[in-house]
């Protein structure tokens, strides 16, 4: 475990996974591609009610193809990631820590503000350890 105090006092927390052959910068990209999952959600959402084109006789741009189709292809590659990070916490303690990895890892609430219904234990530790179990899927499932 790593804390940096540089930014003005505040300490950041960094968990150290070299042991698990996850270095400092393999983490963060873990940790912010967990972080796109509400961008996600939202535009996979908003795809929904794309409609098709009204064609005329004028010429247009030089894109070809159905913008039905390819909101349908889109949303498709955004509901697969989102499907696998969801996956990926399902697969650790046997799913036991999902909702509670969701909203700390991908929405960014931490852990004190998690509502205590939702997590199986209130022993920070066994939470810890699922985070970094967590991880270290996520890492394999990317690679």
């Amino acid at each position: 475990m790593i804390h940096n105090e540089e930014a003005g006092g505040v300490r950041t927390y960094q968990p150290d996974y070299t042991d698990f052959g996850i270095s400092r910068d393999r983490y963060r990209q873990l940790l912010y591609y967990c972080r796109q999952y509400r961008e996600w959600m939202a535009e996979a959402s908003s795809l929904l009610g794309v409609g098709a084109q009204q064609y005329s006789v004028m010429p247009h741009g030089s894109e070809v193809g159905d913008p039905v189709a390819r909101a349908v292809m889109r949303r498709e590659q955004l509901v697969a990631k989102c499907a696998k990070v969801e996956r990926v916490a399902d697969c650790v303690d046997g799913g036991r820590w999902r909702a509670a990895l969701i909203q700390n890892i991908c929405m960014g609430k931490a852990l004190h503000f998690i509502d205590p219904a939702i997590l199986p234990t209130s022993n920070r530790n066994d939470y810890y350890k699922a985070r970094r179990e967590f991880f270290i899927l996520l890492n394999r499932e990317l690679d």
